[in-house]
């Protein structure tokens, strides 16, 4: 019997609750339902976010969340995305475009709670999926992910984190959802630059 459609006041362009990209995962001998790995084509970007949201499981599809939705914003801004890009599908369109997103810990919460050392043990599930993807560069959406795979406290605000990287791919960090608008500029045009670069 199909599922009855439902609408969702909280999750802009979503009119029912799709599989999308929920699947269960078996997390401290559990099952979790969360958001499967969206891998990027070979020397294409991926995007990395620090877990997944209770609002995105829901909806099925990345980056759901206030500060989710800023992000799929900013990557309009920087042209990764279209302009006409439905937001609420947008992990779909960068997908389609060759780009990929993950996380770095795959257990739901509705806030940044996660501890350093359930943190860590992302990391190398991370390494893995980025010396099997082999994306050109991977970009960091927030900044604790990016601190937690370095192993140390990162002084760039945004931009290319020197002497990381993963998989010997170069590591980047995108601005910080509440970096002052001239920062925010400046490391979307960055990241603008460096989607161009790697264009065939």
């Amino acid at each position: 019997m199909p599922t009855p459609r439902r609408t969702s006041p909280t999750l802009p362009n979503v009119d029912e609750r799709d599989e999308g990209h929920r699947i269960t995962l078996v997390i401290d001998g559990l099952p979790v339902e969360t958001l499967a790995d969206l891998p990027p084509a070979p020397g294409r970007l991926l995007f990395v976010g620090l877990n997944p949201s209770p609002v995105s499981v829901e909806a099925g599809h990345y980056h759901r969340g206030r500060l989710g939705q800023s992000f799929w914003h900013r990557l309009v801004e920087a042209r990764i995305l279209p302009a006409d890009t439905d937001l609420g599908r947008a992990d779909d369109a960068l997908v389609a475009l060759g780009h990929g997103i993950t996380d770095l810990l795959k257990l739901p919460t509705p806030r940044d709670t996660a501890s350093e050392s359930e943190l860590r043990a992302g990391v190398g599930p991370l390494f893995r999926k980025v010396a099997i993807w082999r994306p050109a560069a991977v970009v960091f959406v927030y900044k604790r992910a990016a601190e937690s795979c370095a192993g140390r406290s990162l002084p760039e605000p945004w931009g290319r984190i020197d002497g990381m990287a993963l998989a010997a791919r170069p590591c980047f960090l995108m601005p910080g959802p509440y970096a002052p608008r001239d920062e925010v500029a400046a490391g979307l045009n960055l990241i603008r630059n460096l989607a161009a670069a790697i264009e065939p």
